[in-house]
């Protein structure tokens, strides 16, 4: 009990989001180089700054180096500093060191992994796959293309443009899982749909069934058209054969009187499946574009290639700002624009001119997306602090900087960023192997029990150049990376709710709480064995308050102000008096430490 409430004391201060040490850091010196960027940075911050003055708020101070780290970290890699990092970054003299770390940071690998991370559930909702753990793993795969891509300083362009005219087998093209895990069939509709909400923000679907509501020009025939753009589309799969390799086949669309009379000579016993597939081919038979006339080309390889140029051009500007407004939303927790998601004519963005000026410099400049991020990152707006901010203000003001949840793919990240070398991580990999590397050790055994003159057991065929072709992806990817995904995996499914969604964040249930705080991960890193922070803490620094210093500095990305110190040494000194071991104190502080909000929050 003595040593509970000794813990419950070390939370008192550090449980309190957003209050860090603040004091306010001088304005950096621009570079001898002028980077247009900072110019775009500049002209955003004038826009924001019109409506705080035509509001009459007053915005919070600019945050201080810690807050600042910590959350450059999270929003750019999708995990925070180590504590060599972030003692290297607060020791920094130079005035420019917020902006050469936003240079460091976009061009390190884990950008394209974290972007990767932030895209992937708007992609594919989490709970949607319907191929169980396999679709987990091909999840992977298409993740790690994202971030190939987005590292490369691909355009979102190339990128979403690969993505709708995908064709083949995932193992041959990973874009093709943007189709191939939506389950089976694709149906032409929902296609069309999600795939101008995913790249555009406009929401079609009820035009499938209706005129929408308040969109005159999206009628249900208009629909149609669009929708049919999708129709040769067919997922295929040999479901006897082990890995599952989807792949996205191109089929002939009859022209409509021939379809109608193959209909009259279906049977009424003909499955559901199959007369659902010749009605939607007969209902979107024609590709017709909004206010253009109907393709006249029968070829469907060409299809959807018309489509995603329309789709990226300027006869769409809502695509553009749909784009620039959604990676607005992953740096501040909301848009420019709310719902992300939903462009249409009844929706108002907050700052209309800086939505329309961001999305005109991002297609001036080939979709680029870490060009974008520069600039946003580089702003006064994006450096405020989360304390201090005008009580009047909403969110949409950007006054101060927004306390956002971690999702549970930054959770895991910053609990394993806590490690000391990668020995849990390689324990963590065999516990969680991805079902690709099972069915690979399964299909071993099986190997070695026939050449032992044993009876297999399991009646399944495997293909093992697939099986190769898919683990050599995976054992390519950062294994942190991998194992961060894996994990997330296994805390959403904790978070189904009776309509089979699952949750971006860490509130939703007991069982998502009991994992974080009471898991496996948590249980070995807060030990003091060789390979926890305790234990390099303790073997590398001799006196109490600079141990304590480091605790901070790893876990929160600050140091402890005096009233912390103060009282995580005296909890330290009580359990020695009591006859407890130091290194027992060390995990009750680390514990501690990540038991708060400012360890589960980015401010």
């Amino acid at each position: 009990m003595a040593r509970l409430c000794m813990m419950l004391g070390l939370l008192t201060t550090a449980c309190v989001a957003g209050v860090l040490i603040s004091s306010p850091a001088a304005a950096d010196k621009p570079e001898s180089k002028i980077d247009d960027t900072l110019v775009l940075a500049k002209a955003i911050d004038i826009q924001i700054e019109r409506v705080w003055e035509r509001d009459k708020l007053s915005p919070a101070g600019k945050s201080s180096d810690a807050e600042f780290l910590r959350r450059v970290y999270l929003d750019v890699v999708g995990e925070p500093p180590t504590r060599a990092e972030a003692e290297a970054f607060l020791a920094s003299k130079a005035r420019d060191k917020r902006h050469r770390l936003i240079n460091t940071l976009l061009g390190d690998p884990r950008f394209g992994e974290h972007l990767a991370d932030r895209w992937m559930p708007v992609f594919r909702e989490r709970g949607t796959d319907e191929l169980g753990e396999l679709s987990v793993s091909a999840n992977d795969i298409l993740a790690s293309w994202l971030a190939e891509q987005f590292n490369a300083g691909a355009g979102f362009d190339a990128i979403a443009r690969a993505m709708i005219t995908v064709d083949g087998p995932i193992s041959a093209n990973p874009a093709a899982a943007y189709y191939g895990l939506a389950g089976f069939p694709v149906r032409t509709a929902d296609a069309a749909g999600v795939t101008s909400k995913h790249f555009s923000g406009v929401q079609v679907q009820c035009a499938e069934c209706h005129d929408h509501p308040y969109e005159p020009a999206w009628t249900q025939k208009q629909f149609q058209g669009v929708a049919a753009f999708f129709a040769p589309i067919e997922v295929q799969a040999d479901f006897y054969t082990q890995p599952i390799d989807p792949r996205i086949e191109i089929k002939d669309v009859p022209l409509a009187e021939h379809l109608e009379t193959y209909l009259k000579t279906l049977k009424e016993d003909i499955p559901a499946e199959y007369r659902g597939r010749v009605e939607d081919l007969l209902k979107y038979n024609v590709p017709q574009l909004p206010g253009d006339t109907a393709l006249k080309t029968r070829d469907p390889k060409v299809w959807r290639r018309i489509y995603a140029d329309w789709l990226l051009s300027a006869k769409h500007p809502t695509t553009a700002r749909y784009l620039v407004n959604r990676h607005w939303s992953f740096l501040f927790g909301i848009g420019l624009l709310n719902p992300v998601d939903d462009f249409n004519s009844l929706n108002e963005a907050s700052h209309p001119a800086l939505l329309d000026a961001l999305a005109a410099d991002f297609v001036a400049h080939g979709f680029d997306v870490k060009r974008l991020y520069r600039a946003i990152l580089n702003t006064r707006v994006y450096q405020l602090s989360s304390a201090g901010g005008p009580a009047k203000a909403e969110l949409w003001h950007f006054a101060s900087a927004p306390v956002r949840q971690l999702s549970p793919e930054q959770m895991f990240g910053a609990l394993f960023s806590l490690e000391d070398g990668d020995a849990y991580l390689k324990s963590f990999a065999r516990q969680y192997p991805s079902a690709y590397h099972r069915l690979k050790q399964f299909a071993a055994i099986r190997e070695m029990q026939k050449k032992n003159g044993q009876e297999p057991e399991g009646n399944v065929n495997f293909n093992m150049e697939l099986l190769h072709i898919y683990t050599d992806r995976l054992d390519a990817m950062r294994l942190k990376w991998r194992l961060r995904r894996a994990l997330s995996a296994q805390y959403n499914a904790m978070a189904q709710n009776d309509e089979m969604t699952m949750s971006e964040g860490f509130s939703l249930s007991i069982d998502q709480a009991l994992l974080v705080l009471n898991g496996d991960v948590t249980r070995r890193l807060s030990g003091s064995t060789n390979g926890s922070l305790v234990y390099a803490v303790m073997r590398d620094i001799k006196e109490t308050p600079a141990r304590v210093n480091a605790m901070y500095l790893s876990i929160l990305s600050r140091a402890p102000d005096a009233a912390e110190a103060a009282r995580a040494a005296a909890h330290i000194k009580a359990c020695v008096d009591a006859g407890e071991t130091e290194q027992s104190a060390y995990e009750d502080l680390f514990y501690a430490l990540i038991s708060t909000t400012e360890f589960a929050t980015n401010h």
